[in-house]
């Protein structure tokens, strides 16, 4: 007892005589037990974390050398920051030292620990079955444990980071392959028709996310039937509900807009090819040269008789000639007069002209048969057949009529 009292003397001397110095001895004298490795660099310098007789200091001087906790706490992010007992509580009622290797230096525990609560991480999908020690590894393997997804699976990136570290912007926790639907109405090239139903890759070859052409012929060049004769702009004849469906406007093409049966023929009828180096004929005859029953002999302005409607049906104004058909003339068919083109051969306007074979009178009464017919009939009710020449008679030799020439 009294060799115990004379140390404690003597230690009491020791530290008037020697200040600080002798703190340093005094304490190494009464450790419990060795540093943890990662403050071993601290053994022989006790006064690094503790100030003497100042208990309540500590907290302050593992604060200061562990500034990333102090300003979590005062910030009140990540686990000191968001749990109140780790605010709150001394550093030492959770991270015992002096005790080596032989315990960790945190007191956790793993099964009462809630990390969707005592974090700014919440565990979902495949990461709640994930081990801890998967992603909490080294002297940093809490708090400095990266959130981006990139931090733990840059290795599994098959895009080799060309869409950028924000991988939840396509993929969720639950399952890496699983993709979430794609908003494409938010880029400057929105979806429609067949396209909404066409696989990624099938665009973004490669995986070629950005600058990918949204021209037609980019995806679409081995179809082009035309062979690029048309140009690039396939969106001003085709949808993209249906590639066969066409819309172009032909009214737009001043040379020749669609009427009448037209429209109701296909493209092909009239563009036997591509239409830029094989431009479609505008004359009726480039297209209907067979079907002319006139053999040209009428000229190639078919429009002038005929109308878009119906190719048999004439529509020639004979009122507006010098001989407008009035009476039985309106019957009488087209080549009845005009067995000839009109651009070769002329059609007189005298009733001779063409009834000079049914002229009874063999040219006696002269050309003017409208003297005494009329267009309605060639025949005159109540004239008598006197008039008409016997067979033998001379011309000019008329019976006693009075009538002459």
């Amino acid at each position: 007892m009294r060799r115990l009292i004379g140390l404690f003397a003597l230690m009491a001397l020791i530290v008037i005589a020697g200040g600080l110095r002798a703190e340093t001895v005094i304490e190494r004298m009464v450790s419990p037990g060795p540093l943890s490795p990662a403050h071993a660099r601290l053994e022989t310098r006790c006064n690094a974390c503790h100030i003497s007789f100042h208990r309540a200091a500590q907290k302050e001087q593992c604060l200061s050398c562990h500034t990333g906790i102090a300003r979590d706490i005062a910030t009140h992010t990540r686990w000191h920051g968001l749990v109140p007992a780790a605010r709150g509580e001394r550093c030492s009622s959770c991270h015992v030292e002096h005790r080596a290797s032989t315990q960790a230096l945190a007191r956790l525990d793993r099964k009462d620990f809630h990390h969707g609560t005592q974090t700014a991480y919440r565990l979902t999908g495949g990461h709640a079955r994930t081990a801890c020690a998967a992603c909490h590894t080294g002297m940093t393997r809490f708090r400095e444990t990266p959130q981006a997804c990139a931090g733990c699976h840059l290795r599994q990136d098959v895009h080799r980071g060309r869409l950028g570290p924000a991988c939840q912007s396509c993929h969720t926790t639950g399952r890496w392959r699983d993709v979430l639907p794609f908003d494409h109405d938010r880029t400057h090239y929105p979806l429609t028709g067949a396209h909404r139903t066409v696989a990624c890759l099938g665009c973004h070859v490669r995986e070629q996310w950005r600058g990918v052409s949204t021209a037609c012929v980019s995806c679409h060049l081995r179809k082009d039937v035309h062979r690029g004769a048309d140009g690039p702009r396939c969106e001003s004849c085709h949808l993209t509900t249906n590639w066969r469906g066409i819309v172009f406007d032909h009214d737009r093409v001043g040379a020749f807009p669609l009427r009448g049966a037209h429209r109701a023929v296909a493209c092909a009828g009239c563009h036997a090819r591509t239409v830029r180096p094989d431009k479609a004929p505008v004359a009726c005859v480039g297209c209907h040269l067979r079907e002319d029953v006139h053999r040209g002999s009428d000229g190639p302005k078919c429009e002038s008789c005929h109308s878009q409607s119906t190719w048999k049906v004439a529509t020639f104004d004979h009122a507006k000639t010098s001989f407008p058909l009035i009476g039985a003339h309106v019957r009488v068919t087209c080549v009845a007069c005009h067995p000839q083109s009109v651009d070769k051969v002329k059609v007189g306007n005298r009733c001779i002209d063409c009834h000079r074979k049914d002229d009874v009178h063999i040219g006696a009464l002269g050309p003017m048969c409208e003297r005494c017919h009329k267009q309605t009939s060639f025949i005159i009710p109540g004239l008598p057949r006197i008039l008409t020449p016997r067979p033998g008679t001379a011309k000019g030799d008329f019976p006693r009529s009075g009538l002459k020439p």
